[in-house]
């Protein structure tokens, strides 16, 4: 009977181990919700605007936003429609792809990025290399 016990512990102990040692170096936060990035959003300390708009784009999975400085004089409603200052954004799990758009039809080159906080009043990313440790962090305005 107590070999049949420790045999029963051991088995249990090597479980434990392998499920701690399976979740090694996984995220801890994947499941960001696409709700929460829909809205107008302000970068910390600065007049740099990001909205995330709920409006597919052709390519699959993307939705359209725009952005704009009003430390430039640019505001939202001097944006020509899918130009300068709008971009394709899609998130998948904590990975943020954005492609901004040009109005002379140039090369549209995806920027990928790294989700670390997103919630109804936060957001925030680093590039996907993190080589500068650059952070962006926004509120939401509405």
């Amino acid at each position: 009977m107590k070999r049949n016990s420790l045999s029963c512990l051991k088995w249990l102990f090597i479980a434990v181990v392998s499920v701690g040692l399976c979740n090694c170096g996984k995220d801890k936060q994947t499941g960001f919700q696409m709700a929460d990035l829909h809205g107008l959003w302000l970068e910390e300390g600065t007049q740099h605007y990001m909205r995330f708009l709920e409006e597919k784009a052709d390519t699959s999975n993307f939705e359209w936003g725009k952005q704009w400085d009003e430390a430039d004089k640019v505001t939202e409603d001097r944006l020509e429609y899918h130009k300068n200052g709008w971009f394709m954004y899609e998130l998948d799990g904590s990975r943020f792809t954005l492609i901004h758009m040009m109005r002379n039809g140039g090369a549209e080159i995806p920027k990928v990025y790294t989700v670390k906080t997103l919630n109804a009043s936060r957001l925030e990313f680093v590039e996907e290399d993190d080589r500068n440790n650059v952070k962006y962090k926004f509120d939401k305005v509405e």
